[in-house]
């Protein structure tokens, strides 16, 4: 009977669960493509299509979500993919059903009128939504709780871009941090399903049509120049957006006037540009068949990049994976079309990289452009470019590339960067652990372990010199057991060059370490290695989690 129960269990968590969430997630994405189709379709009704009406039709569409979203307090960093990351890293969900709803529907409005933003993000809002609406309507164990939101996640973004495995991996890489087949599973059952309900009313298409394209090792060079351009545009998005997000939070009683004004400016490009409206996957099916020049490229890239930069700074809603894929094939487009080379393999190649660059996650990026274009010949050159441009824009805040795993941990590290740590001593969170000498006979060794409750012990040079030369644990001591100990010395089983902290180490350095490393006990020296205790990681995330 108990193996029975066990066997239902296995198969509600692996199967069941995730197949009934894949369907939310699949109708999910469905609704977001009618409802944008609906929208778009009032917008031809008013103009008939025609571009003119960008600069007279945006300005109203922008002033209008703005004021609503303020009203329903939302703005459009709740719908950021890093934002839902941290909602479930952090907050294991909370998501406000009418919040969801209402960023979908405004999204869905903005781009049916041709605002040029994209779908992912809040569709992937929805999905959070959803499941943790039906995780609670069946009384989920709160332990699975992130699992199953992710799953929501991961359905919908797969149904809405074709994708089940760049899904998977988006749940894996950015949302939970865990690899292993308890996780996995639910996940690809999830993203399965929502790939296959969109499927089966959508059709098994791809988001726009590249033909079979090849590299040589002679375009590499330039595939760096795309990684650098990738990697300025997105750098400027960034500095933009987080701009615009403090001046409309300081000025939020005049910034409908301002949204008014973006909106205006976003219709004047678009009038000159009609290209770079909406999603634009239109746009970059035609540049792979060569429609453009190197200079009309060009411009429709910087077009599109400064729309989308006006249209989030107003308050407008949307995701920014479309954008970031459109902006870098056009920019991509335009580096290869001053080349002898083919153009469109550094579009696509550039899509991914400014992709990555956006979402700061390489690989799912790489992914992504090649399941949505099935161009599976060009996945050297869309890998190296967007581990480049994510490398490049890591520079500029090197605690980036540490942002998620701290996530998965429960840290928010803005509000600690800007909150708890600003007045942060590494002193404060020093455990002096006696250390032991390199040369002292294992025996004493095991009597410090029997004894004590630590599970690392510094290793020092000499009862002199107290230069930390290794550090040795428990696991060495049972690795070592199978050997003969009575001649062994702590030198010969301990870990030496340990990683260590510096007594000046920057909250920076500290942060980066708690994010990579799983022990709990960090060895700590001044600046001539002189072993001053071990930066004890429990006390410091005690000290950050609780309220100030």
């Amino acid at each position: 009977m108990k193996s029975a129960e066990k066997i239902l269990k296995y198969l509600n968590h692996f199967f069941f669960v995730p197949s009934i969430i894949g369907v939310i997630g699949g109708f999910s994405a469905i609704l977001f493509r009618k409802l944008i189709f609906l929208s778009h379709s009032v917008f031809s009704l008013i103009s008939g299509g025609s571009p003119l009406f960008y600069p007279v039709l945006l300005p109203v569409i922008f002033y209008i979500t703005y004021n609503v979203s303020r009203y329903f307090v939302v703005s459009p960093e709740d719908a950021t993919i890093d934002e839902i990351a941290k909602r479930i890293s952090l907050e294991r969900g909370g998501f406000n059903l009418k919040r969801g709803v209402l960023v979908l529907s405004l999204t869905s409005f903005n781009i049916g009128f041709g605002a040029p933003v994209g779908r992912e993000g809040p569709i992937a809002k929805l999905g959070g939504v959803l499941s943790e609406l039906f995780s609670k309507v069946l009384r989920i164990d709160r332990i699975h709780l992130p699992i199953y939101l992710t799953c929501g996640v991961a359905s919908a973004i797969s149904a809405t871009f074709n994708a089940p495995l760049a899904a998977v991996l988006f749940g894996t890489e950015i949302v939970l941090g865990k690899v292993n087949s308890y996780v996995l599973i639910p996940l690809v059952v999830s993203a399965s399903v929502g790939a296959l309900v969109s499927q089966e009313f959508l059709g098994d298409f791809t988001a726009f049509y590249v033909p079979p394209l090849h590299f040589q090792d002679a375009e590499i060079p330039l595939f760096i120049l795309v990684a650098f351009l990738s990697a300025a545009a997105s750098l400027l998005f960034f500095v933009s957006f987080n701009l615009f997000a403090r001046l409309r939070a300081a000025y939020r009683h005049y910034w409908g006037k301002v949204a008014f004004s973006f909106g205006l400016v976003v219709g004047l490009l678009l009038l000159f540009h009609p290209e770079a409206a909406g999603v634009g996957y239109g746009a970059v099916g035609e540049l792979f068949k060569n429609h453009f020049s190197p200079a009309t490229a060009l411009e429709i890239a910087l077009t599109k990049l400064f729309a989308v930069v006006l249209s989030f700074g107003s308050g407008v809603f949307g995701g920014v994976m479309a954008p970031s894929i459109f902006t870098g094939a056009f920019l991509g487009y335009f580096v290869g079309d001053y080349s002898q080379f083919d153009p469109r393999v550094f579009a696509l190649v550039g899509s991914a990289a400014m992709l990555s660059g956006i979402s700061r996650a390489p690989f799912r990026s790489s992914l992504v452009i090649v399941e949505l274009t099935h161009s599976y010949q060009l996945i050297i050159p869309i890998l190296l470019t967007s581990v480049t441009t994510n490398f490049l824009v890591g520079l500029s805040n090197e605690i980036d590339f540490f942002k998620r795993a701290l996530f998965h941990k429960g840290i928010n590290v803005e509000e600690l960067l800007t909150v708890h740590l600003k007045d942060f001593k590494l002193s404060d969170y020093l455990k002096y652990i006696p250390p032991i000498y390199e040369n002292a006979h294992v025996k004493y060794l095991i009597e410090r372990f029997l004894k004590g409750k630590d599970r690392y012990i510094p290793v020092v040079k000499s009862p002199k010199d107290r230069r930390l030369v290794g550090i040795v644990s428990l696991r060495d001591l049972r690795l070592a057991a199978i050997s003969d100990l009575s001649n062994l010395r702590v030198k010969d089983l301990m870990t030496d060059e340990p990683f260590v902290l510096t007594t000046d180490a920057p909250v920076e350095e500290v942060l980066k370490v708690v994010a990579i490393f799983e022990a709990n006990l960090i060895p700590v020296v001044d600046r001539k290695g002189i072993y001053k205790g071990m930066f004890d990681v429990d006390s410091f995330l005690r000290k950050i989690s609780l309220p100030q």
